[in-house]
C-alpha cells in the first residue's frame, strides 16, 4: 500500500526544512512519498520563510482566526494529494512541527477523514483552542513529542493536548524529552519509526 508522509513546517520556515527528516524515517521508501509544501503566506517576521497563519500576538483570537483560515489551505493540499496520488486518507500521515503541528492537530480533530496518524512535534494546541473545537469522530491516531526545555512553545501545550485526547478516548501517545528544546531529537525520530513500524 502506498504511504504518504506530509510534512508541515514551522512558523518562518519552509518546506525544505522538514523534508530532510525522510532520511531518518525507517519505512519502505520505494512505496512512499514524502511531501513538504511551503505554507501559503510569506512570514511577516522572516521574509525568507513562510507562515500558515500570523503569530504576532499569540492570543486566542489570533490563533482561532489563523487556524480557521489555514484549515482551508491544508484541506486543499490534502485534496490535491488524494487526486494526484490516488490514495485514501488512511494512507496519509501528517507530521507537523511547531505551527505546522498546531495546524495538523486542529485539522485532523475536525476532519471527517481517517488519517493513518498525526505526528505533533513541539506544538499541539492550548486548552482554550481545544475546548472550542467541533470534533468529528474518526480513527486517526496521534503521536505527540515535545522537549521539556522548549523555550518557544511550552511543553505544557502538548500535555494539555494529550489530556484532551485521552478525555475524548482518542488514540494517542505522548513522548517528552527531558533534554530537548524547540527541535526534533533522536527520541522523536525513534517514536516516529516505532509508530510507522506497524503501518501496513
Amino acid at each position: 500500500m502506498k504511504k504518504i508522509i506530509l510534512f508541515l513546517h514551522g512558523y518562518g520556515s519552509n518546506g525544505s526544512d522538514l523534508i530532510s527528516l525522510k532520511d531518518y524515517i525507517v519505512i519502505d521508501h520505494s512505496s512512499s512519498e514524502f511531501i513538504s509544501p511551503n505554507a501559503p503566506e510569506p512570514c511577516e517576521l522572516n521574509f525568507f520563510g513562510y507562515q500558515w497563519f500570523p503569530l504576532k500576538e499569540r492570543s486566542f483570537d489570533e490563533l482561532s482566526l489563523g487556524l480557521r483560515s489555514a484549515y482551508k489551505y491544508l484541506d486543499e493540499i490534502i485534496n490535491n494529494i488524494l487526486l494526484d496520488h490516488k490514495v485514501e486518507t488512511n494512507q496519509i500521515s501528517i507530521v507537523g512541527f511547531s505551527q505546522g503541528s498546531m495546524l495538523a492537530t486542529y485539522y485532523a480533530l475536525q476532519s471527517k477523514n481517517n488519517f493513518h496518524s498525526i505526528v505533533s512535534i513541539s506544538g499541539s494546541l492550548p486548552s482554550l483552542i481545544l475546548k472550542n473545537l467541533k470534533l468529528t469522530k474518526n480513527n486517526t491516531q496521534y503521536l505527540i513529542f515535545h522537549g521539556k526545555i522548549d523555550d518557544v512553545v511550552s511543553s505544557k501545550q502538548s500535555i494539555e493536548t494529550q489530556s484532551f485526547l485521552e478525555s475524548q478516548n482518542i488514540s494517542s501517545k505522548i513522548v517528552l524529552d527531558e533534554n530537548c528544546g524547540h527541535s526534533i531529537s533522536p527520541l522523536a525520530l525513534s517514536a516516529i519509526n516505532q509508530l510507522y513500524k506497524s503501518w501496513d
